[in-house]
């Protein structure tokens, strides 16, 4: 049975298509940052070729770019920045302004790798502002949340070969696994071929709650007459996650949980209550706990969606952001946190010395990246990627200590049932 996890997405397959049409009427000189960013990512790419035994010259070759015939591979230093920091430049050669030639270059190597074309060019425009589906961002946006991203990303791999998580999610995507999902069985690890491949087995932390738009209400106290001012919040809980793609990638997502927040002000602390049952829901008024609201002004307020594409979370209304700079901007940029207990990214770390706007949920994320100390001499502030790392741990050992479990079980069973088997053909044999 193929499962929706093993068929190519088909927002990435839309995707593609649109990004191939931008490169292809695009007539202007790419931004040196543009150019760097396709350098880098054709450079991954024909590392992979390498490793399955692929010369760049045959890449160059394939791909029709110019050439000299003699040293087709010398090419590439208008168009490649190899990602294991080899590129044989004598002097900084100027990269190629036209995206056209490096998506040749992708092609013919995904070609000769039968990787899917699809994939290629999201691997190639991976990280890029110009070319995606969607307009590009301002570069006053884009510009540090691309530099979160790399530095994210770069730490995330460390992570991910530190505790070889490509055979870890080889193995549980292989099995079927998922953990803590049965309802008569919490907390455990089980095989589950009922629905599509579960994500229980994807490694996450928490980061923060941030909210996007706010709206002043009259709230009413249950079991109390007066009526109080309060806010209305639209909110989504934020999570760092690690998923899998069955083709052999390790997938860094923005897991989101949208939900309302109402905060009133009769309520000594403040602490906002919060719904997270609700998604693309319009409010003008209801009830969150013992809280009451109406929104003043006839004015109303609207939680964000979360569409139910794979993958998917059992019994909740998440979506999955893949990470990017794009994604990056638009969720932790125009944003702020608000608060609870749980977070791990919290809003006293200092983030004077960042590359993002001071004040944002994104310069937070940046400013733990750097590992910048909180201003608040009373908090103890825990890295999200330390807690991430200890999530991984847990998880990674608790599966393979079940795997051990299981594949003991079918030893004993084996041997079991061998020993069964020839005791009962020696007894018929004896009849004779």
């Amino acid at each position: 049975m193929i499962s929706n996890a093993d068929l190519p997405p088909k927002s990435d397959v839309y995707l593609a298509t649109t990004i191939e049409k931008k490169i292809g009427s695009y007539r202007k000189h790419m931004p040196e940052t543009e150019r760097q960013t396709f350098a880098r990512n054709l450079g991954a790419l024909l590392t992979s070729a390498k490793s399955s035994g692929i010369k760049k010259s045959e890449i160059v070759v394939a791909s029709g770019v110019p050439h000299f015939p003699e040293a087709p591979a010398n090419s590439l230093n208008a168009y490649c920045i190899l990602s294991d920091g080899k590129s044989k430049r004598a002097a900084k050669t100027r990269l190629c302004a036209s995206p056209a030639p490096y998506l040749k270059l992708a092609l013919a190597a995904a070609n000769l790798m039968n990787m899917a074309r699809h994939d290629a060019i999201l691997k190639l425009t991976e990280g890029s502002n110009y070319f995606s589906a969607e307009d590009e961002i301002d570069e006053s946006a884009f510009s540090p949340a691309q530099a979160v991203w790399e530095l994210l990303k770069a730490k995330l791999a460390v992570i991910v070969e530190r505790h070889q998580l490509k055979q870890y999610f080889r193995e549980a995507y292989s099995v079927s696994a998922s953990f803590g999902e049965s309802l008569f069985n919490s907390g455990v690890w089980e095989q589950d071929k009922s629905c599509s491949p579960s994500t229980s087995y994807w490694p996450s932390v928490y980061l923060f709650t941030i909210s996007h738009s706010s709206a002043r209400a009259r709230c009413t106290i249950v079991g109390t007459k007066s009526d109080v001012e309060g806010v209305v919040h639209s909110v989504e809980s934020v999570f760092l996650t690690l998923g899998w793609n069955p083709k052999g990638w390790v997938v860094g997502y923005l897991e989101i949980l949208p939900g309302l927040a109402v905060q009133s002000y009769e309520r000594g602390d403040h602490t906002p209550l919060y719904n997270f049952r609700c998604s693309g829901e319009t409010f003008t008024e209801g009830r969150v706990r013992g809280v009451s609201f109406s929104i003043e002004n006839g004015g109303s307020i609207k939680v964000s969606d979360s569409p139910g594409n794979w993958p998917y979370r059992l019994r909740s209304r998440v979506r999955f952001e893949s990470l990017s700079p794009r994604n990056l901007a638009s969720t932790l940029l125009d944003s702020q946190v608000i608060y609870t207990t749980d977070a791990i990214v919290v809003p006293e770390i200092d983030t004077a010395s960042v590359l993002s706007p001071p004040d944002s949920p994104l310069a937070l994320l940046e400013a733990q990246l750097y590992r910048r100390p909180p201003t608040w001499p009373k908090r103890s502030t825990q890295y999200f990627l330390d807690k991430l790392e200890e999530e991984i741990i847990d998880m990674t050992s608790s599966f393979r200590e079940w795997r051990k479990s299981q594949i003991d079980i079918a030893r004993r069973d084996y041997f079991s049932e061998l020993e069964a088997a020839t005791l009962e053909l020696n007894s018929l044999k004896g009849q004779i």
